[in-house]
């Protein structure tokens, strides 16, 4: 949104306080200010990396033998993260309008503002939107309709798919739209308190805990999954509405690697006026291995992009398929709670965001490495390779290649 100066009230008699209605503060601090935050620095001026580790499992004891033999059980992987919000923000206050308005255009009043109602929400419509564009990159999307009546059904439904992805309830937030919140306080099979032992008739319908579950009720407008940060903050054209998101906090890694302000007193260089500077930079990502813990009920986006190719292999009829996306971490394997299937037939498959595979063709779960080599196959026709969310069964990402086969 372009801003436009307008004049200052100079009135001579005004409130020294400033009368901004309903100030902000961060609804999405637990995500700036978790554990994983502090503890992952760039490596440069804007890559993060986040490490990532898978083990073997164990084996039964041999009582009868010691082999001597001891090997490396565990990987290391690191994903690059590149930090995009690199944002500043100025102005001057001349010190004639801090005495003509009373001290209100003062630089405490000015930034305070600025803080209230520019950078914590952007902070804020920006965390939302990554965490819903996170749990759409796993499949964690229901665009069920919510209503007093269902909510708690489609509720239960999230848990226990978020307990099924080894989640820990107890670590969850739930945030919620107003609308959201309103459904939840409506909902028949809610349980209400009522303290009558101080003999005031106090009735608090505040929902705090849901099982277990912290809830946050979250303006609308900063619940929304795309915004343009062009000049401040502002739903994108044709962003959806983020009704509720579920976020475990040990899931996210949200940097704030440079926040610095900084103000020149009047002086011959500025013409007499203050001049106030304010840079920060800061990102939210996802670690990989723990895509899990993130559920948004909204519209359902758009099917994710494999890239998939196909090379001959040495025998005939041999074809190698490799796939990449970025649900493939860099050993060329999906990210826990994904499955990788593939087919092969005349036609490439059309494949639907949250639906279940297409059904006429055979599909084979990929189980060992990226690439894979598939034998027999006639060259011309398609091989399609699918993602799935293993909890829920439904595809969430998908590309196809021209077979190319050994002669």
């Amino acid at each position: 949104m372009t801003f436009t100066q307008q004049p200052i009230n100079y009135a001579e008699q005004y409130a020294r306080d400033l009368l901004n209605m309903y100030p902000y503060i961060s609804y999405f601090n637990a995500i700036y200010n978790s554990v994983n935050s502090t503890k992952y620095k760039p490596i440069n001026a804007k890559t993060v990396l986040i490490p990532s580790m898978t083990v073997s499992g164990a084996t039964f004891v041999n009582r009868d033998r010691i082999d001597g033999i001891f090997e490396r059980n565990f990987n290391i992987q690191y994903e690059a993260k590149t930090m995009a919000m690199d944002r500043n923000w100025s102005t001057e206050i001349d010190p004639m309008d801090i005495v003509e308005t009373n001290e209100v255009a003062t630089i405490a009043n000015v930034t305070d503002t600025f803080n209230k109602f520019q950078k914590i929400p952007e902070m804020d419509c920006y965390a939302a939107s990554k965490c819903a564009s996170f749990a759409a990159d796993f499949g964690g999307i229901d665009s069920t309709v919510l209503t007093s009546e269902n909510i708690l059904t489609q509720w239960d439904s999230y848990l226990a798919y978020m307990t099924g992805q080894r989640v820990n309830r107890d670590r969850c937030i739930a945030y919620m739209t107003t609308d959201t919140y309103r459904l939840l306080k409506e909902a028949a099979g809610i349980t209400r308190f009522i303290d009558t032992g101080t003999g005031i008739r106090n009735i608090d319908r505040n929902v705090g805990k849901l099982d277990g579950v912290q809830i946050v009720e979250v303006p609308s407008d900063l619940m929304m999954t795309e915004y343009d940060y062009t000049q401040g903050f502002e739903p994108s054209s044709g962003a959806a509405q983020i009704n509720m998101l579920l976020v475990d906090p040990d899931a996210t890694i949200a940097p704030i690697v440079y926040d610095v302000s900084m103000m020149d007193s009047p002086r011959a260089a500025t013409h007499g006026k203050n001049v106030y500077y304010e840079r920060y930079y800061y990102d939210v990502f996802c670690a990989n291995n723990r895509q899990a813990g993130f559920f948004a009920n909204m519209t359902s986006p758009t099917l994710g992009i494999l890239t998939v190719t196909s090379e001959a292999g040495a025998s005939t009829g041999d074809t190698i398929i490799t796939y990449s996306g970025t649900e493939i971490n860099s050993a060329g394997i999906p990210w826990y709670g994904i499955d990788a299937y593939i087919t092969t037939a005349a036609a490439a498959q059309s494949l639907t965001y949250g639906a279940a595979l297409p059904s006429g063709v055979t599909w084979t779960k990929i189980t060992g490495q990226n690439p894979v080599t598939l034998t027999s196959q006639t060259a011309g026709q398609y091989a399609t390779v699918a993602l799935v969310n293993k909890q829920k069964s439904v595809v969430i990402a998908g590309g196809n290649a021209v077979i190319v086969a050994g002669v």
